[in-house]
């Protein structure tokens, strides 16, 4: 945002250097990024007038001329322009002078005769072009040998402020004069409006309609006719040039002007191209386009807020005119528009199309819609002035909710407390009304009314910031903190989560992180029935885009698309886990349940045994979690057979904690694996966190190395396919008794030496007492024991 020192001076009063300005600005939020001095390249040209104008007799294209300056002898100038007369005043740069390219004016012989100057044109002076090939020709009342910049004020500074979204109110020149007005405690000086209307009625020239009000809550227009479309004067000008904006035109030109003033956006049509004497502000119709003033066809969805005539959108509601609707040379009439648009529809359509605009960006911040009718009227009254024009009577302004300020309770002693300073109400009532909020004491309590241009305040910190920032935060002491000292520490959950990363980091799985925000479509992608309640979601209102549109239930849609990414870039030994939140509508609740979950994916070409490369990858990630569990200390955990519509069937385990399912862990799917693109297996494991947290202990319980050897024993089993390693598990301990100290399947196999529909397992069996030797005898029963009851009850035979 540009201001200029001089525009500012006309809404307050102050006696600031812009130095001292700038100071004050920063220290009250306003962020000063530099200090522009305008004019100063200029500071040396003088005005002069042209007393004598003959032809040069040695170049035809050449005139000699007297130029008084205002010194004792009239000055002779050689000068190539045509478009001066004797009388007319010009600018000149005197010898000696150095012009704004850095040229420096010297007495010059041109064709054998002596020039002592240069008569300036706009564009050797770096001013705003006024269309005239040519020299500059000034203004009769204008003083002759006095200098240019003072004569026409266009010795200017321009303060360059960077504003945070907060200060949206800040987007115009009388939001910063508020800010002065503020400082200084001087008053503020608002513009006034005082159109000059002929007797015929809007209502014979436009109707205005509006079909949704939550995304234009106001809109307003009016009708002026006769309008000459030309050069804007020179003032217009160098205000627009000061808050950097291009000049246009005379009508394109006030609408920027009333913008920067103001900070209302405004837009003027040429009212002979709408048709059906109509505007309608309504959404876009399917396949609807339109090509906006940057000669840009933009395709418009049914979720943008347009502005039609009967048939067709003449512009983006808030973002960009239509090329259809555009004043040019040849407009007579215009519509002119002053409205107020929902700042999420109009971010959203400017984000969608790629259009960022001087009005988008206020409006997606917000816009006093209080400022409507009198930015309309003011920029009314000067398009009148500006271009002969006359306005048509009344103007039709559809506000069917009228704005009702917010009230804000302030607590005098919660203010003291924040800002660790004594704030005593009446300090507090006098800093709120310098910024314009009216303030009611209510004992206790001051009732604050929020106005319209304040969108960025909502409750009672907001105001908190507002009385600091005004009394100066380079104002407050600083103090001790106070209190109990405590030290810190960290919580049960975040102790066994770092414990997790450490554990899973050290058995080879990279972390990742993802965003809470996923593609609907993903559900699709892991096989999710139409009816699970992992697809009901919460919705995001404002979302970045489809791609992001609703919160995760699953962890498991983003670490597929890590495993995805990486192998399409030739990184296929991937093993990765995540460590996040899943968010689960709750019915009747306005917040989700916020759930932790454990997801980890592995290529099986990763999770194969090196020193056995045909071991399949599900028992190695097993292993892994078996590792996991046994280090946090989580015991009675199962891995049982179960069923996962993103898993393979019959290679999918639930795991269980104390009976209770926490979790599964198996190989993808055939269709999601196609899904995702993969070709090599992918084994997944996902876990409640919640359980492991409940089930996880740090505690050890020491005991001493065994005194007496142990006896050890390998059995080899042919079973049935179907059939679960924990079955055979529990009838070896539950026949070990005492004795057997441990139990490890160490082989699966299945091949051309089993039966079909059969597999090989193979256990090693540890066998020990505390209290003396076993003997061969005493271990030979209880392994026989073991072999007889296991072909009994589950038909295992033993392999020799």
């Amino acid at each position: 945002m540009k201001v200029s020192y001089k525009w500012l001076k006309e809404y307050v009063d102050f006696d600031y250097t812009p130095e001292e300005l700038a100071e004050k600005l920063t220290l009250a939020g306003l962020e000063v990024d530099g200090i522009e001095y305008k004019g100063r390249e200029i500071q040396d040209i003088v005005v002069g007038q042209i007393k004598e104008k003959v032809s040069h007799e040695n170049a035809d294209k050449l005139s000699v001329c007297k130029v008084d300056v205002g010194q004792d002898e009239e000055l002779q100038i050689v000068c190539g322009a045509k478009n001066m007369d004797v009388g007319d005043k010009v600018p000149v740069a005197l010898v000696g002078t150095t012009m704004p390219n850095g040229m420096k004016i010297k007495k010059a012989k041109l064709r054998g005769v002596t020039s002592f100057g240069m008569m300036c044109s706009t564009n050797e002076l770096e001013l705003p072009d006024d269309g005239v090939d040519g020299l500059f020709i000034l203004p009769e009342k204008v003083n002759v040998g006095n200098k240019l910049v003072d004569e026409l004020g266009i010795d200017d500074i321009v303060i360059e402020l960077d504003l945070t979204p907060n200060f949206a109110h800040s987007l115009s020149m009388i939001g910063v004069a508020r800010e002065v007005s503020a400082i200084t405690g001087n008053e503020l000086k608002l513009p006034t409006a005082e159109v000059t209307e002929i007797e015929e009625e809007i209502n014979d020239w436009v109707k205005i309609e509006v079909e949704d009000n939550e995304l234009c809550p106001r809109y307003a227009g009016r009708v002026i006719t006769g309008v000459e479309v030309k050069d804007s004067p020179l003032w217009l000008k160098k205000r627009l040039e000061a808050a950097g904006v291009r000049p246009i035109n005379n009508i394109v030109d006030v609408t920027n002007f009333i913008l920067m003033e103001l900070g209302q956006p405004l837009h003027a049509f040429d009212y002979s191209k709408l048709e059906g004497n109509k505007v309608v502000v309504r959404t876009a119709k399917a396949g609807e386009k339109l090509i906006t003033l940057d000669d840009e066809e933009r395709n418009l969805t049914e979720d943008m807020l347009v502005i039609a005539d009967a048939k067709k959108a003449v512009c983006i509601a808030g973002v960009m005119g239509g090329a259809n609707s555009e004043v040019t040379d040849e407009t007579t009439t215009i519509f002119l528009e002053s409205a107020n648009f929902n700042p999420v529809s109009v971010r959203k359509t400017s984000k969608k199309l790629g259009i960022h605009s001087d009005a988008s960006h206020r409006f997606e911040r917000g816009v006093d819609i209080n400022i409507v009718e009198l930015a309309l009227d003011r920029a009314a009254q000067l398009i009148a002035e500006l271009s002969g024009g006359q306005v048509i009577k009344g103007k039709q302004d559809i506000y069917p909710v009228p704005f009702e300020e917010r009230v804000i309770k302030v607590r005098p002693r919660r203010v003291s407390k924040l800002l660790g300073a004594e704030f005593a109400k009446v300090r507090i009532k006098t800093l709120l009304e310098k910024l314009h909020f009216e303030v009611e004491d209510m004992g206790d309590v001051l009732a604050v009314k929020v106005p319209a241009f304040r969108v960025d305040v909502e409750q009672e910190i907001d105001l908190v910031e507002e009385i600091a920032r005004l009394y100066g935060y380079d104002k407050i002491e600083a103090t001790q903190p106070s209190g109990d000292i405590t030290q810190g520490k960290k919580t049960w959950k975040q102790k066994v989560e770092d414990k997790t990363r450490e554990l899973l980091a050290s058995l080879g799985l990279l972390e990742v992180h993802n965003y809470s925000f996923i593609n609907p479509d993903f559900f699709n992608k892991i096989n999710l029935p139409e009816d699970s309640s992992l697809r009901k979601t919460v919705q995001l209102s404002n979302p970045i885009g489809y791609e992001y549109s609703v919160m995760r239930t699953s962890l498991l849609p983003g670490i597929l698309e890590n495993v995805s990414f990486n192998i399409n870039r030739n990184a296929e030994n991937v093993a990765l886990f995540e460590l996040g939140k899943v968010f689960i509508p709750v019915d009747n609740k306005e917040l989700p349940l916020e759930k932790i979950q454990l997801t980890g994916a592995a290529m099986n070409k990763y999770l194969r045994d090196p020193w056995n490369l045909n071991a399949p990858g599900f028992f190695y990630l097993k292993g892994i979690l078996e590792e996991y569990f046994d280090v946090l200390g989580v015991n009675n955990v199962e891995f049982i057979t179960g069923e996962h519509p993103t898993l393979h069937p019959g290679r999918t385990a639930q795991v269980k904690i104390k009976g209770e399912v926490v979790g599964y862990l198996g190989e993808l799917h055939p269709d999601v694996q196609e899904n995702y693109k993969l070709e090599e297996r992918v084994t997944i494991f996902e876990l409640e966190f919640s359980s492991i947290i409940d089930n996880a202990t740090f505690d050890r319980e020491y005991v001493s190395l065994p005194k007496y050897p142990a006896s050890t024993r390998d059995i080899a089993l042919l079973v049935e396919e179907k059939l679960n390693s924990k079955d055979i598990k529990d009838i070896i301990i539950k026949l070990g008794k005492d004795i057997l100290e441990s139990v490890e399947l160490f082989d699966l196999y299945q091949g051309e030496q089993v039966p079909e529909g059969y597999k090989s397992l193979a256990y090693s069996l540890i066998y020990r007492r505390a209290d003396r030797t076993l003997t061969d005898k005493e271990v030979n029963e209880v392994q026989a024991k073991i072999e007889e009851e296991l072909y009994n009850k589950l038909g295992a035979k033993i392999r020799e």
